[in-house]
């Protein structure tokens, strides 16, 4: 995460435009930037069985948290192409088989080769203050909230059914988004 403010130096004592008074010097003077940009990764995923856990034998141990087998020499990472086929296929899910009878699988509790989207996000404002006499101000700001309209999708769907119902429970695809859209916003702050 970064933060910045600047107070850009134009107008009355700054560095360009510092000899100017009168009108000139109100609408010169007094601008400024701020913002906070952040870049954080996603949280890596926990692929779990959703299936039938009579079928496995599993019916009456009360076991939770049962994943599936990871098959062998298989690119998990792997994912459609496209905004629209990494959506769809977040990651490879034929990487995936049922647990083995009476058995938890071979898939990690939590697998850091496969993360959720990060997060990728700009807020941006410009402010103007100007004052008016010693005691009285205006500023007014313009405040932009995911200045580039990025989207930060939702986590994939993991919980793996197996066979080809898992295009039925949305393993592996995205459905959902989990930030805003852009938003603007307009200040104004009479200060006295």
């Amino acid at each position: 995460m970064i933060s910045y403010v600047l107070d850009l130096p134009f107008g009355h004592g700054k560095r360009f435009l510092g000899s100017v008074t009168g009108v000139t010097s109100k609408v010169v003077s007094g601008w400024g930037i701020d913002g906070v940009t952040t870049f954080q990764r996603g949280f890596p995923l926990k692929i779990t069985w959703a299936g039938d856990n009579t079928a496995l034998g599993k019916a009456n141990l009360g076991v939770a948290n049962i994943r599936p087998n990871v098959v062998p020499g298989c690119d998990k990472s792997t994912h459609g192409s496209g905004l629209n086929g990494k959506l769809d296929q977040w990651f490879n899910v034929n990487c995936f088989a049922a647990p083995p009878q009476w058995g938890f699988g071979s898939e990690s509790r939590v697998d850091s080769s496969l993360r959720s989207d990060g997060l990728k996000n700009f807020d941006f404002a410009v402010f103007k203050k100007t004052s008016f006499g010693e005691r009285m101000g205006l500023e007014f700001r313009t405040e932009f909230f995911n200045l580039f309209n990025h989207p930060q999708f939702g986590f994939p769907g993991t919980g793996f059914v197996g066979g080809t119902s898992n295009s039925n429970n949305g393993f592996g695809k995205v459905t959902s988004q989990l930030n805003n859209p852009r938003l603007i916003q307009f200040g104004l702050k009479f200060l006295f």
